[in-house]
Formats: structure tokens, sequence, C-alpha cells
């Protein structure tokens, strides 16, 4: 673009920059970064240090630039109306109470769907249990249940599917300021809100190549599919079978199975379809590489809007973060390393422990804190070079918890 098109945006250079200017272009892409946004106003000093790291100069815009005071006034502001939920336990204490109810859980969903495939009716009291174990985790502390969420197996992959999203629905909608017993209903949803691929073939649901217009046809009658199914059992609410009728209609009125507009799609399905969308893009399928946690949050920002609720996608990379527990990190000096948490001063700047040297072999753990260590022992700078998805390498996240190694802590 050009310099001077504008006299109200400026190129600059990235020393000259405070809190408060609003940065709409880099010179580099901005998916070379870990920036979410694509044009922000700088908030904290922490973000002017990760700028300075990858770019040279920047532009800024004046129109949208605020003067240091008034930004901070408005994270002061900002804090105080968004303070953070945190755990009324310890994480290791309270993943102990979660691990049996995850698995139970999880024992249930298999159930569900051999239900449906036998013919016989659901027995919703079962789910209803299994459920609010996961929202009494939730609720004494949530990160406990979403690190299990992030233990996955290739096979399942519908079951593991809907209980995952359960867990993030309730954790979502604890973040969105639902009541409890709200947050048991929407977990009831999430367990539910695919029980109409059921009725899909195998053959179509594990396809590795594209589907055809036939194909897909049958595919989308699976919201349809779990409506019949759902309306049928006396014990289910309405709101379960709205989702499992609408978790994918869109904002824009292009999703399926009835267009419906953004007015007309009910709430509970908005934030499904969140979560439904944000692990499908991060989980492993026949017909694609899950992609990691990062990616999965920008495309669903780039959907906001038009496919999801902003508002809704706003709260919900507040709860994952950037840079979530379980993710796996390469360093820019080759060195690996599984995400362990981010200090609540810095979210651009986890901690992480290293589990694999330069040349990709298992090596001695160390926890290198990149808020405060710059560089390796050869002076090599240790920055993220890029975000995996949990499994790369062949990490098994839940074996370094188990021996105590990982402890996550921002949640």
């Amino acid at each position: 673009m050009s310099e001077n098109a504008r006299t109200d945006r400026m190129k600059i250079d990235v020393t000259q920059l405070t809190i408060g200017m609003y940065v709409f272009e880099l010179d580099r892409p901005w998916t070379d970064t870990s920036f979410l946004f694509q044009g922000f106003r700088i908030r904290q000093q922490q973000e002017i240090w990760l700028l300075q790291e990858v770019c040279k100069h920047v532009w800024v815009d004046s129109r949208r630039t605020v003067g240091v005071k008034q930004q901070l006034i408005e994270n002061h502001a900002q804090s105080a109306s968004l303070q953070p939920i945190v755990g009324k336990v310890e994480f290791n204490q309270e993943v102990d109470q979660a691990s049996p109810a995850w698995h139970a859980a999880r024992e249930e969903s298999l159930r569900i769907l051999d239900a449906v495939r036998m013919g016989q009716e659901l027995d919703v009291q079962a789910v209803k249990a299994v459920v609010k174990e996961c929202v009494d985790s939730i609720l004494r502390n949530p990160a406990a249940m979403l690190w299990l969420a992030r233990i996955k197996h290739s096979d399942d992959y519908t079951a593991e599917h809907s209980l995952r999203v359960s867990i993030l629905a309730i954790a979502l909608a604890r973040e969105l300021g639902l009541p409890d017993y709200q947050l048991e209903q929407i977990g009831v949803c999430g367990m539910l809100h695919d029980v109409g691929k059921i009725k899909v073939p195998n053959e179509i649901l594990n396809k590795p190549g594209a589907l055809t217009a036939e194909e897909l046809r049958i595919m989308q009658s699976h919201a349809l599919e779990g409506r019949k199914l759902l309306m049928s059992n006396q014990q289910i609410t309405p709101a379960t079978v709205d989702v499992a009728y609408s978790h994918h209609e869109r904002l824009d009125g292009k999703g399926y199975p009835r267009g419906l507009d953004a007015s007309r799609i009910p709430y509970f399905a908005k934030i499904i379809a969140v979560v439904d969308a944000y692990d499908a893009i991060n989980s492993d399928r026949v017909y694609s590489k899950g992609k990691s946690s990062l990616e999965s949050l920008r495309i669903l920002l780039d959907a906001a809007n038009s496919h999801f609720d902003e508002e809704i996608v706003g709260h919900f990379i507040r709860l994952i973060g950037i840079y979530p527990p379980g993710e796996i990190v390469e360093l820019t000096n080759g060195e690996v390393g599984i995400i362990i948490g981010c200090p609540p001063s810095n979210k651009l700047k986890p901690k992480i422990l290293r589990v694999l040297d330069a040349n990709k072999e298992i090596c001695r753990e160390i926890v290198i804190d990149l808020a405060n260590t710059t560089a390796d022992a050869s002076g090599k700078p240790y920055r993220i070079h890029e975000v995996h998805s949990s499994g790369a390498f062949g990490i098994d996240i839940d074996a370094y918890r188990r021996k105590g190694l990982l402890i996550p802590a921002n949640l």
C-alpha cells in the first residue's frame, strides 16, 4: 500500500510504538505471527515487545488511536467487568475427580449411539447424570475437564466429539455467565447434538475424499434425523431438539437445513455451533489433519458475523486462550515442547515443557518460560515458530501429566 495514501494512516518503526496505538497492518502477513486479530489497539507493553520481535515497522491508524492514559483506564474498566473465573480447587486435585466423570461420560456417549443403532430408547436420565458430573467438575476447576477433552482416540470419533462438544459448551456457557441449571441443559444438548449421524452411512461419514452432491445431501440430513429421533423421546427438552436441528444454521442465512437468519437461530444452537466447529477443525479426521488450536480459533474468528455469533466467538477465544495448555509448539531453534500455561499478565509468552531436542529426539525435560528466557544455551532465540495440535510428533501429553510434569495453570 502507499505510505502516504491517507494522512491518518502512518508507517512507523516498531521502536516508536506506544500503548493506545491502533495497528492495522504489519510488514509481514498476519498469519506469520501469533496475533489472532488482524488489526488491534495496543493494550499492554507485552504486545509492543511481540511486535518488535516479529516486525521492523507497522502501519498505525491515528483515527483509532487513543492516548496511553485513556487506554489504561479502558484496560482497568474491562478487567473489572471481566474478572477471570478461577478454579475453586487445584488442577491436580480436580483432575483426579474429573477423570472418572470423563470416562463415565465417554462410555455413556458410546451407549447413546449403540442404543440408537439398535432402535432402543435413549436413557435420558443417565445422560443427565454424567453431564451433571461434568458440570460439577467445571464449576470446581474448568482446566481439568478441558485438559481431558484434549485426549483423543482415532476411533469412536462421533462419540468422543459429542462428549468434547458437551464439555466445551458447558465451559463456554459458564464463561458467558449462564446460570448453573442452564449449564446442565446445554451439556445435554452437546451430548446429543449429532445423534442424527447414526442415520448417515459410515462410507459417507468417513469418506476420505470430497462428497458428491447427493452424499452431501445425505450428510446434511443428520440435522433433521436428529430432530426426529429426539422428538420421539418424551424426556427430551425442546432446547435439545432445537440444537440438534439448528446447530448448522448460519447467521447469514446460508446454513442448513432451513436457512434461518440470525434472529431465528436458538441461542444454545449458536453456542453449540462454535464449539462443534472448533472441535471438528481441531481433530484428526479420515479426510483431514486436525489444525492447531490457534489456527482453529483464527478460522472461527474469520467466520464471525457470517457463520458464527461474534460475541460467543470472542468469549470462546478468551476461554481457550491463544496458547492453551496441551498444545505442542516448535521453537525457532527446532526444539519441541508442550504448553503448560501462560501468566495472566502475558498471554503471548507461555511456559513450555521442552520434551524434544532440535533433532526431534526425546531429551531431558526442562521448563522454558518465554516471558523470562530469551535464548537457549547456544544463544539461539527462544521464540515460537509453529503451533501444532495435540499429539504432534507422537507426543502423549497425558503421559507427561501422569508423571507430574504438567500442571496447567492458566484457567
